[in-house]
């Protein structure tokens, strides 16, 4: 994926964490503690697959994390599957947190 593209996707999957952390803090002790293990191992499986090398592959699955325009290929399954889940494209074109 191309480092800035990369950056922006995991700077807007990290927020979304560092608010699900900050929800646990104020959550009983059993969920709270649920929801950082939760938290702890995306940013784990998302720490494995992050862009490696000249080409910008994935580390851990060693697909390009975002295929050039015109370019066949597909994003790393981890983060495709974060980007759903976690960020959402605003009407303006820029990134948001799924609320």
């Amino acid at each position: 994926m191309d480092e800035l593209l990369h950056r922006l996707l995991a700077e807007a999957v990290g927020r979304y964490l560092d608010a699900v952390d900050r929800l646990a803090a104020g959550q009983q002790a059993v969920v709270s503690t649920e929801l950082r293990r939760l938290t702890a191992a995306w940013r784990s499986v998302l720490g494995l697959h992050r862009p490696s090398g000249a080409r910008t592959r994935c580390a851990g699955c060693g697909r390009a994390h975002l295929p050039a325009p015109g370019r066949s290929g597909s994003l790393c399954t981890v983060w495709r599957v974060a980007s759903a889940y976690f960020v959402r494209a605003d009407p303006e074109g820029g990134v948001m947190l799924k609320r």
